[in-house]
């Protein structure tokens, strides 16, 4: 018979603690306990000789430092962990940040805390997971779509093959893959290089903004003026490394030139697009940057794919005159469809989302496919709704 996940209760609020305790004490599963801070420190786990599976910490007016307590232990000390606090979104941005799963007011609801709960146990699982893919995506000539492109590949791979996917944006001072998923950046990227020694997934988790689909979206949204010289290479694979290790897939959407920090992600990519477009000045910076990436990073030819944004067969310049020019065997080519696209771009409502049914998005999906190897996984509507709400 499988052990119950053990679940601590910590906090300096009596009747908090005793309240949850009761809502989590019949639950099959389950193994709840309950911890009063009463002495100097703010650590819920301090001076534990055994770590619990999961902890609720009950935050109080004091949940600065509290949260700080947190932040500060070792990754190797770390517990999945649900907070509790008030309606605050200071505090509760600040949670997420130090690696909260979620955030809870008072009352808290019982399912709600449940479901965050079973998620845990269901990670807790042993499995014999491999690092996830790596896919950068990057621009053949400025403005040929590929932040498009890695924003709805990145969604068609969580929303059809049900995967679970990180979208990293690589741009910055410019990236805006956010807005296309009508979220707010949180600007946590910068802070999750510069913690990456220390940093665990669910800090990383905390870092990131969440998309209803169940994607995963790391950014730079803050005013702050970054440069290539800024971001330390090494801190960066760290966090790249990280991320692998926990998601299935982790798609980049890299700036339009090569530096240490972009040259990092090509050259450790399992596969690199290049998107480009239907022109003959297209197809010359496409050549250039192809012979970049095998004659002086060596990046295997193989691991490298065309990406032709807005496709359109009555234009003169066929598939085989881009494969002749490139000295390619095999392009992906996605049809010109700009109005859907810009409607959704617009409206930030992703691709597959807007028009399910399009060429464009369907294109996109077996992209997909191709990229993972999988099939689109047939879709019920309560297995969906399910895997939405276990944040899947």
């Amino acid at each position: 018979m499988k052990a119950p996940m053990t679940v601590l209760i910590a906090g300096r609020n009596a009747s908090e603690l005793e309240i949850l305790e009761q809502i989590l004490a019949n639950e099959p599963g389950l193994s709840p306990t309950r911890r009063l801070i009463t002495n100097g420190h703010s650590d819920p786990l301090h001076n534990l000789t055994e770590l619990p599976d999961a902890l609720v910490f009950c935050t109080t007016v004091a949940w600065e430092d509290e949260l700080k307590a947190l932040d500060e232990r070792p990754a190797t000390g770390r517990v999945p962990t649900m907070v509790t606090g008030p309606e605050n979104t200071t505090v509760m941005r600040t949670a997420m940040q130090v690696g909260a799963r979620d955030y809870f007011t008072f009352p808290v609801q019982k399912q709600e805390l449940l479901v965050s709960l079973w998620r845990v146990a269901r990670e807790l699982e042993p499995t014999a997971r491999q690092a996830g893919d790596l896919f950068a995506v990057i621009n053949s000539k400025g403005g040929s779509g590929a932040s498009i492109i890695a924003g709805a590949l990145a969604h068609s791979l969580v929303e059809k093959i049900e995967d679970r996917v990180a979208l990293l944006d690589m741009d910055l001072q410019f990236g805006h893959l956010a807005s296309a998923f009508d979220l707010k950046e949180s600007g946590g990227l910068i802070d999750a290089i510069l913690r990456a020694d220390n940093m665990d997934l669910m800090a990383l988790e905390g870092h990131m903004v969440k998309h209803k689909s169940g994607l995963h979206l790391l950014g730079n949204g803050t005013d702050q003026l970054i440069v290539p010289g800024d971001v330390d290479e090494g801190q960066l694979q760290k966090l790249i490394t990280l991320m692998r290790s926990g998601y299935d897939h982790t798609v980049v959407d890299l700036p339009r030139h090569i530096d240490g920090v972009t040259g990092g992600v090509l050259e450790s990519a399992d596969r690199v697009l290049l998107v480009m477009q239907q022109t003959i000045s297209h197809v010359q910076d496409a050549r250039r940057l192809l012979h970049y990436l095998t004659r002086y990073m060596h990046v295997p030819a193989d691991r490298i794919g065309v990406v032709v944004n807005r496709w359109n067969k009555r234009l003169a310049l066929t598939t085989a005159d881009i494969e002749k020019a490139l000295g390619i065997g095999d392009l992906t080519c996605i049809p010109n469809d700009y109005a859907r696209v810009a409607q959704s771009a617009n409206m930030g409502v992703p691709l597959l989302e807007a028009a399910p049914s399009a060429l464009v998005s369907r294109s996109l999906v077996q992209m997909a496919e191709a990229l993972s190897g999988k099939k689109v996984v047939p879709q019920s509507g309560f297995g969906r709704v399910w895997q939405k709400l276990a944040g899947a």
